[in-house]
């Protein structure tokens, strides 16, 4: 009988188990035909839909980047224009002016200094562009000058300027250093009177021409715009005065009539160049600007093309989901049911590994510790025993018993420090030394910056004093700081470290060789969850964390960053970190 009936339970069982799992099959089968229904559905929907707003919002965007192309390039072609015919005016007018000059003036006459001062002078309240005035003979001396400069009596026989207005009566040079050793240029106009020529000169500020170029620029940023000599030397740079007489590396095209614009893509930017050559085609102008810089109020109609493709799109997601979620709801709410109970199994059993973990990670690391440490101490006793005192390794034998114990401690505080990282502690106050901290830093992350070619120099203030603060919180914060210098860094760069005494307190600096910050970002580093790392790379919260850590000891951060020559952070603590309560409580 208890045979039988055992029969029939395992039987009974056994029909259950095919039932169940029949129904589980089927359910599946039903899920995977409703869930690729949906999917044709959803296509389809999207299809008919999205083709059409794709199609003609495409449309819309070609022809506003054409549209807004054309714009640019019309602008930037009238503003080379208008530049060039300003230069050419410019330097034609300087010329005719010293030219009426030399031919209204006789050479005696001009070489006396009242004579030649009083003609500079009413040159100089007709045209400030001016800034000197000499009168060179036909051997290059100068005879007489009026100016700033001490340059009465040179020779320019061997001067370029002074050969070629000798063949062509008026010139108009490069810019050069000359005597003066500073950038500028100069015209020169040749007459011959009683038969002998000599030469009027006039040295003309490069500052009105550059404040002409530096008008030709706009845009958000800038732009740039620059005057280049056929040998592609810098001769005006609105951007960067210590550009000129340096070498571009511009590709020089041949002598061409009236304005040219060319395109170039460089570093995910579209650089439109409008160039002309100028002062008898000596001369290169060219204005370059960014065409994403240049969209200006076409922006707002691009922003509401892409609002309303984005709406538009929305909207048809929104109102597919919900028809599909109608259409399948019983199924999807059985299966969502599931599925989140499955979750919510999965989640608590990975909280229960963690858990796990959590206290299996000091048992399974404080308890060899602990023993180490024990067996170490057995070592030591047994090596005060005469017999072992007597062996030659004995020195040696104490000394590794002694760093045996010396590692121990240092693993239980690397075990400490790291689950200290994980969880908030209130201030502790405590004698410490700052030179070691930064010491222990440095150790802790010594290895990722050999690893990154990185060279972390110390330059401490020797007996610096000590302070009262958290000793565990500071190190979090110069962690922070000089692992973030390493990742700016990246490879190949240098850390300096350095410490002294500052107004009853400790300075330490942390200085990095990495590319700098611009203002904008600077501004908002120490701002929670603002960070300049890819999304897995870091969550904006160090420098933050940080700054409150330091405020709250009582101190002081502050940054310095200049692009591409590095970042420097001081930090400023007091000698204690009461002094800050202290201070409050006798605040009226």
């Amino acid at each position: 009988m208890l045979v039988a009936l055992k029969t029939c339970i395992c039987s009974a069982c056994e029909r259950l188990r095919v039932l169940k799992g029949l129904r589980m099959t089927k359910e599946k089968e039903l899920h995977r035909y409703y869930t690729r229904l949906r999917t044709k559905f959803m296509s389809i929907i999207f299809f008919i839909a999205f083709i059409p707003l794709i199609l003609l919002g495409g449309t819309i965007y070609y022809h506003y980047s054409a549209t807004v192309k054309e714009k640019v390039i019309n602008e930037l072609k009238f503003v080379a224009e208008n530049r060039k015919g300003t230069i050419d005016l410019f330097l034609d007018d300087r010329a005719n002016s010293l030219s009426v000059l030399a031919y209204t003036h006789r050479f005696d006459y001009l070489k006396d200094k009242k004579n030649l001062s009083n003609v500079f002078e009413l040159l100089k309240m007709v045209d400030s562009a001016f800034q000197d005035l000499g009168v060179i003979d036909n051997d290059g001396n100068q005879v007489m000058y009026i100016g700033p400069y001490q340059l009465a009596g040179k020779q320019y026989s061997d001067a370029e300027w002074f050969k070629a207005v000798m063949k062509k009566d008026v010139y108009i040079s490069d810019v050069f250093l000359g005597f003066r050793k500073v950038p500028h240029f100069v015209i020169a106009v040749k007459r011959i009177e009683n038969g002998k020529p000599w030469i009027l000169r006039a040295t003309i500020d490069i500052n009105m021409i550059n404040h002409f170029m530096s008008t030709s620029i706009f845009g958000k940023n800038g732009g740039d715009a620059y005057i280049l000599s056929k040998e592609g030397i810098y001769q005006i740079s609105s951007a960067n005065y210590d550009r000129i007489l340096t070498k571009s590396d511009f590709k020089m095209p041949p002598v061409f009539p009236g304005i040219r614009e060319t395109e170039k893509r460089h570093g995910g930017k579209v650089l439109l160049y409008a160039k002309a050559w100028l002062k008898n085609n000596d001369w290169l102008m060219i204005i370059e600007q960014n065409l994403k810089d240049e969209l200006g109020t076409m922006i707002h109609v691009k922003n509401i093309v892409l609002l309303i493709f984005i709406i538009s799109s929305l909207i048809i997601i929104l109102s597919t989901v919900l028809i599909t979620t109608q259409a399948f709801a019983r199924l999807e709410k059985s299966d969502r049911e599931k599925l989140e109970l499955a979750e919510k199994l999965v989640r608590s059993d990975r909280l229960a590994a963690i858990g796990k973990l959590a206290s299996g990670i000091a048992h399974e690391i404080n308890n060899p510790l602990a023993v180490i440490a024990e067996k170490a101490g057995w070592i030591g006793d047994l090596l005060t025993e005469e017999d072992v005192k007597n062996s030659p390794n004995y020195s040696e034998l104490v000394k590794s018993t002694q760093d045996i114990k010396k590692h121990v401690q240092r693993g239980k505080k690397v075990i400490s420090r790291l689950m200290g990282f994980a969880r908030k502690v209130d201030v502790t106050h405590e004698k410490i030394e700052i030179n070691s901290v930064l010491d222990e830093t440095c150790e802790f992350l010594n290895k990722e910056a050999k690893f990154r070619n990185i060279v972390i120099i110390k330059e401490f203030q020797d007996a610096l004093l000590y302070i009262v603060s958290d000793r565990a919180q500071l190190q979090q914060v110069f962690v922070n700081i000089v692992n973030n210098a390493i990742d700016a860094i990246d490879k190949d760069g240098m850390i300096h470290i350095t410490t002294r005494s500052q107004d009853g307190g400790v300075l330490v600096s942390v200085a990095d060789t990495g590319p700098g910050m611009p203002d904008e970002i600077r501004e908002k580093i120490f701002d929670p969850f603002f960070t300049t790392k890819a999304v897995d790379k870091g969550t904006g919260l160090g420098l933050s964390t940080s700054y409150g850590i330091i405020e709250k000891l009582g101190g002081q951060i502050t940054v310095e960053s200049e692009v591409d020559k590095g970042t420097t952070f001081h930090i400023t603590l007091p000698l204690s970190c009461l002094q800050k309560r202290e201070k409050a409580a006798r605040l009226p």
